[in-house]
């Protein structure tokens, strides 16, 4: 018996659903529910050094104005390699490495809709 197998693509630069398992995988990341807060809450896109104080600021339990550089540069490193790629390929984030400016994704609220507020 033969196996007939259909695959079927989207067109070129259109992003499929987000599935379950890929947006529970980005959530994971307390890191990552931090981020996705803090661009959503932001009125104005952001750059990659000022995420990154606000980020190790979080980190640390403390305000931005107690950051290091050397804390700081730690939190962009991340950023940079492990958590906006993640985000940005199913359109939670908007990256640009040129620039270095990072706003809310057009799906950003399906994930934000799954955090909660107290976060």
């Amino acid at each position: 018996m033969e196996r007939q197998t259909t695959t079927r693509t989207s067109p070129p630069n259109t992003r499929t659903e987000i599935s379950v398992e890929t947006l529970f995988d980005v959530l994971s990341s307390p890191y990552r529910r931090y981020v996705l807060s803090f661009l959503s809450d932001a009125t104005t896109p952001t750059t990659m050094g000022d995420l990154a104080y606000h980020v190790a600021a979080w980190e640390a339990d403390t305000s931005i104005t107690e950051i290091d550089d050397e804390d700081a540069t730690e939190a962009e490193i991340l950023l940079y390699h492990v958590h906006l790629p993640k985000m940005e390929t199913i359109g939670l984030v908007d990256y640009d490495a040129e620039s270095g400016v990072i706003e809310p994704g057009e799906r950003i609220e399906v994930a934000t809709d799954c955090i909660p507020a107290s976060e």
